[in-house]
């Protein structure tokens, strides 16, 4: 009866097996139901769809025969311009099917790697026995002797040639690092260290200590799964020493407008020699909305974060900080908007050398008179910085506040500028949509064009060699914070960032190019698996880029940031939080961590204050600077315990590798919310001993107080003022006036693209001068979809 009576018929998930038998089948069923033998078969009203992808072709037809079907029966004029196109829907594929066992493919090359390395480990131990074996009976028969020395050659046979090498060379690695000065080379600049340093006793402390193994098979074993810092596997680090004159604190900050965010990063880094800034964003920004007095945005502009919505807030966000100055480096924590904020920032380096420019050529009257003219024209007041510089802001940034530099300066200039400085920018956008539908919810464009965009970002930094950035922040953190232990949070993150990979290659890009652009980001407790988090991640991801993808040396590398755990921070005994974040940091310094965010003691009730911070950045600069034991650099190597912990790490990895691809891979497994309901049911796991006091937490639910270990009420908490909400709206309005003339023109333009599949983020820049991120992101929404959770 469903077939007589209906006027139009769908067949949804189309995509699944069967799907062209099933739309051929009910197109046949529904012509002879009807009797339309006159008509072709093909004609029928029957649409296959797959209604869960965004703009899908069939979903599209069904909608326009919809329209036209109430048009006809008189319902109503619903008359659409869309245009029926003989396009099927089909199933876009992000991972290609034939790659879908990728994870898996990585848990064999690195398992067989290992059973290698066992192998080749046997044959040098043998090869040393017989070497000691000829040394000893030296005055023995002829016979003898020869014997060795064929078994010698015969097993020879079966040391690969590199590993020969490893061994052959290994007295020469150990006189290098017992020099007192050690020569390598980074990007082809060579640079000199001093190996030791003095304590105050007088002893000499080594930066690198080395194993004192005699035994072939001891030293290609340790060389082939251990390594020195800055050799492959990268065990213990991805270079052979730290850097000097630049610790790896990075203190993360975000609150209320621009302004008094900047004013907090001036504080932290005053006096710093290298300026590593972490930047956090309010709610609003984080899901593309603009400022407003709406009430469920207006309560939330620059709470929890900073308000960003325009080129001009990133200008004044990081005023007084040089850009491009290779010791300045941004990390932007933003992933659905990633892309818009991404544009401004790098629209923000760019005019900060564009007005460096201009001042070093005497061009100033120039300038402001091409300024002057331009607001004229636009009607509205320029955008100013709001209250006094802080210690430490020159200034540098704001000169073109309201404007671009491709509006003061020729054409020909500007694009050298442009080109030179997105060359030079340092920094990280975390830009990780995976997690986000794993664990956080920032999602807001539909999984398939948020990767997309990611995948245009990329493929931008490549042709524009953008070297220094970050393309993506592929994290771990905030899947911890929802609930995983430390081997989910290193598997799901791993997974995730190898789902990227297989992505990336599949639009074309080379595994060299892409690699370099990719970094992480991890969250380190208190946990015995936390000790090894690092050099678990940098060992098993070189493996595989080697192994498996063929990538060289620098792709190789696994750079990470490290955040000490805001979840294990506690309102009751708060004073206490301040110990676990110091052990948590510890792990994270012997682990060798590229940088480090340790949390304030009062994180767990308020956005920290100015002296929480402080006494946060005074435990990384301690333990850099005081802490003895940290004058050397590999102080986990050569542990019995830390070599256990990593092999099991390691292997657990992998066998949740296996498992991800038994549900279809990273993007398979998400359709039924595997990685959601395991991040969960561990959450809760933890929750319920905590509870219960199985799991000891001090000052929590034992060495309780006499008083009862009270919640602590902050006596400051941090939030946005009135006066920077009202400010942000009325700049938002004021941009909106003065530039609907352009930016009209620009979404069509960036939408156009989107629709053609082409790469946006060119646009995107382009977009960024004028459009605010709210515009911007609803021209996306049109284009793009917005996100739906999988139920």
């Amino acid at each position: 009866d469903m077939l007589d009576f209906a006027d139009l018929i769908s067949i949804n998930k189309f995509d699944k097996k069967g799907g062209l038998d099933a739309i051929r089948d009910v197109k046949k069923q529904y012509q002879r139901n009807n009797t339309l033998f006159d008509k072709d078969v093909n004609s029928m009203p029957v649409y296959g769809t797959i209604a869960s992808q965004f703009n899908d072709p069939g979903a599209n037809s069904l909608y326009k025969a919809i329209m036209d079907k109430f048009s006809e029966k008189g319902l109503g004029n619903f008359n659409s311009s869309f245009e029926i196109t003989d396009e099927m829907s089909e199933k876009i594929f992000v991972i290609p099917p034939n790659r879908v066992r990728y994870l898996s493919e990585i848990s064999e090359n690195n398992r067989a790697y290992d059973k290698w390395a066992i192998d080749q480990k046997d044959i040098a131990q043998k090869l040393y026995a017989l070497q000691k074996s000829l040394e000893i009976l030296a005055n023995a028969s002829k016979e003898v002797i020869t014997h060795i020395k064929k078994e010698y050659e015969t097993i020879s046979l079966d040391l690969h040639p590199k590993n020969k090498i490893l061994i052959d060379t290994w007295e020469e690695v150990q006189k290098k690092y017992q020099e007192k000065i050690f020569k390598f080379k980074v990007r082809d600049r060579e640079l000199s260290i001093q190996t030791d340093s003095t304590s105050l006793s007088g002893s000499s402390i080594p930066k690198i200590s080395l194993p004192k193994y005699e035994a072939w098979g001891d030293v290609l074993k340790w060389q082939l799964q251990e390594n020195v810092p800055g050799e492959f596997p990268f065990t213990a680090g991805l270079f052979p020493f730290k850097r000097e004159g630049e610790d790896p604190t990075r203190m993360f900050a975000g609150e209320g407008g621009p302004e008094r965010t900047n004013k907090r990063f001036h504080l932290v880094s005053l006096g710093m020699p290298a300026k590593r800034l972490s930047t956090a964003f309010d709610s609003v920004t984080l899901y593309g909305n603009d400022p407003g007095e709406r009430p469920d945005i207006y309560g939330k502009i620059g709470n929890a974060g900073v308000s960003i919505c325009c080129l001009d807030d990133l200008k004044k966000l990081y005023s007084g900080f040089e850009l491009a100055n290779p010791m300045t480096s941004v990390s932007m924590t933003i992933n659905g908007p990633a892309p818009m904020l991404l544009a401004y920032f790098m629209n923000a380096a760019i005019d900060q050398e564009c007005e460096k420019y201009i001042k070093e050529n005497g061009l100033e009257k120039q300038a402001e008179s091409k300024i002057a003219s331009i607001y004229k024209n636009k009607g509205v007041a320029r955008p100013k910085y709001q209250g006094e510089l802080p210690e430490g802001n020159n200034g540098l940034g704001l000169y073109l506040l309201g404007v671009t530099g491709d509006e003061v300066l020729e054409n020909d200039i500007y694009q050298k500028i442009k080109v030179e400085t997105l060359t030079k920018v340092r920094g990280t956008v975390q830009a990780d949509i995976l997690k986000e539908d794993q664990a956080q919810n920032t999602c807001i464009f539909s999984t398939e064009f948020a990767l997309r965009m990611m995948g245009d970002v990329q493929e931008y930094f490549i042709d524009n060699g953008v070297r220094n950035f970050y393309s993506v922040s592929i994290s771990g953190y905030h899947i911890a914070e929802a609930g995983a232990n430390p081997i989910s949070q290193l598997a799901f993150t791993l997974a995730n960032g190898f789902t990227y990979v297989e992505y990336y290659l599949s639009r074309g890009m080379d595994i060299n190019e892409l690699g370099p652009n990719l970094s992480f980001f991890f969250s380190n407790g208190v946990d015995p698996e936390y000790a090894v988090i690092g050099r678990v991640a940098r060992r098993l991801w070189a493996k595989a880029m080697k192994n498996k993808y063929g990538a060289n040396k620098r792709a190789q590398m696994l750079k990470y940031h490290i955040q000490t755990s805001g979840r294990s921070l506690h309102a009751q005994e708060i004073d206490f939080n301040d110990i676990r974040t110091t052990l948590q940091a510890l792990y994270a310094i012997y682990d060798n961590c590229n940088s480090l965010h340790t949390n304030a003691y009062d994180e767990a009730i308020t956005t920290p204050t100015e002296e929480s911070v402080r006494r946060a950045m005074a435990i990384q600069l301690i333990i850099n600077k005081e802490l003895g034991l940290a004058r050397n650099e590999n102080p986990i190597q050569g542990s019995f315990i830390i070599e256990e912990l990593t092999d099991l790490v390691e292997e657990a990895v992998l066998t949740e590798f296996d498992r991800i691809t038994e549900r279809g891979g990273v993007l398979g497994a998400m359709e039924t919310m595997y990685q959601r309901s395991k991040i969960q049911e561990e959450s809760l796991h933890y929750e319920h001993l905590k509870h219960s006091g199985e799991f000891p937490i001090i000052g929590v639910n034992t060495f309780l107080n006499k008083k009862g270990s009270p919640t602590v009420i902050p006596e400051e908490v941090i939030r946005a003022t009135e006066e920077e909400k009202q400010y942000q709206i009325t700049m938002l309005d004021e941009l909106h006036k003065g530039s609907k003339d352009k930016s009209a023109a620009l979404l069509c333009n960036l939408q156009n693209a989107a629709i053609q599949n082409k790469n946006i983020f060119g646009l995107l820049m382009d977009a960024g001068k004028v459009c605010s991120l709210g515009e911007i992101t609803n021209a996306l929404f049109e284009v793009g979809g917005q996100y739906r959770r999988n139920m």
